[in-house]
């Protein structure tokens, strides 16, 4: 019994310990190739064969996904980066031009205390318009930064005559010599984010109002027309100013695109394409109804159409650099 023992107990743990070698292979292939990973220094990632353990095989599935998760993650702060960045240059190259104004009409005040008082007044007037648009083109680059970087969580179910009809208030209260008229029908919802629509309307009507007063004097007139079909929202905004040339149409949605005489600061309108961009619509200039004016035409898809009212965002979100013509317009359902 004491031979026995002792030859059995070595050939036991022998055994054992060839079992458990064996069967811990698959474990310490996982951690070879783990160990060997690095995330900042090289794209390659966990390529694991599944083992057929149970344990071994939903261990390499939560590695590969805590892996997925931080790339995603590292391409969010990237993308944010990025958009810092070129937000920093976009700001620096057109506030330029209004602070050099700024800076001259501050020396002539300063050189000059005794200028006369018309002439004063001109010089502080122009300081103040250009304070208005420096103010102007600070907001206007923080929205298309905020869009630029609004997530898809964001998005929701947006009751699209509620924002008409709230931003329609806003500009009589604003502006209430003009003439704004809403035909909304209630209804029409949109899987969209409500800021972003918020800012599309109120843009919209911002440069109506601005830009589509009557030829004869008279305050400016505003129509706002709201339909909805089975999978599509169609917003018309009608003013009666001068109209925009065929030509130029597609021009005005992009950055810094203005008339030499505009107050604005040229990034309403690029507002507007890139929030309609981000709900997978469409926005154009159209000629009016009534043959005189400018007509915006934005339709919007609708839950449960034909027309993707739920889409994914846009893979490129880059709109404080690029142009209108650089962007793809991704929801053509009807083009009549």
């Amino acid at each position: 019994m004491v031979t026995v023992a002792l030859l059995a107990a070595p050939l036991s743990g022998l055994l054992a310990g060839a079992v458990a070698g064996r069967a811990s292979r698959p474990l310490r292939r996982l951690r070879d190739s783990a160990s060997g990973l690095d995330p900042r220094t090289s794209a390659a990632r966990l390529d694991h064969t599944p083992a057929r353990i149970a344990e071994v095989d939903d261990l390499a599935h939560t590695l590969q996904t805590v892996l997925s998760r931080y790339d995603e993650q590292a391409a969010r702060t990237e993308e944010a980066l990025a958009t810092a960045r070129s937000f920093a240059s976009a700001a620096a190259h057109e506030l330029r031009t209004p602070l050099m104004s700024m800076q001259t009409n501050l020396e002539i005040l300063t050189g000059h205390p005794a200028l006369p008082a018309p002439d004063r007044d001109e010089v502080l007037d122009d300081l103040r318009r250009e304070h208005a648009r420096l103010l102007g083109l600070l907001v206007m680059l923080r929205e298309l930064g905020r869009g630029d970087l609004v997530e898809a969580e964001a998005f929701g179910p947006v009751d699209l005559a509620e924002v008409v009809e709230v931003s329609v208030r806003e500009q009589r209260r604003r502006h209430p010599l003009a003439h704004i008229t809403a035909d909304c029908p209630p209804g029409p919802r949109v899987h969209g984010w409500e800021p972003g629509l918020r800012t599309v309307l109120d843009n919209l009507l911002t440069n109506a109002l601005v830009h589509g007063g009557c030829a004869d004097g008279r305050p400016a007139r505003v129509d706002v027309t709201l339909r909805a079909g089975d999978d599509l929202a169609v917003l018309f905004v009608d003013d009666r100013g001068p109209g925009i040339a065929p030509e130029r149409r597609a021009a005005v949605f992009e950055r810094f695109e203005r008339r030499p005489d505009s107050p604005g600061s040229g990034l309403g309108l690029t507002l507007v394409a890139q929030q309609i961009d981000l709900h997978r619509g469409r926005v154009r200039v159209l000629e009016t109804p009534a043959g005189t004016g400018t007509r915006i035409e934005v339709v919007l898809p609708m839950p449960g159409g034909g027309a993707g009212g739920e889409a994914t965002l846009p893979a490129q979100r880059n709109w404080v650099i690029r142009t209108a013509g650089d962007r793809p317009q991704e929801f053509h359902k009807d083009d009549s």
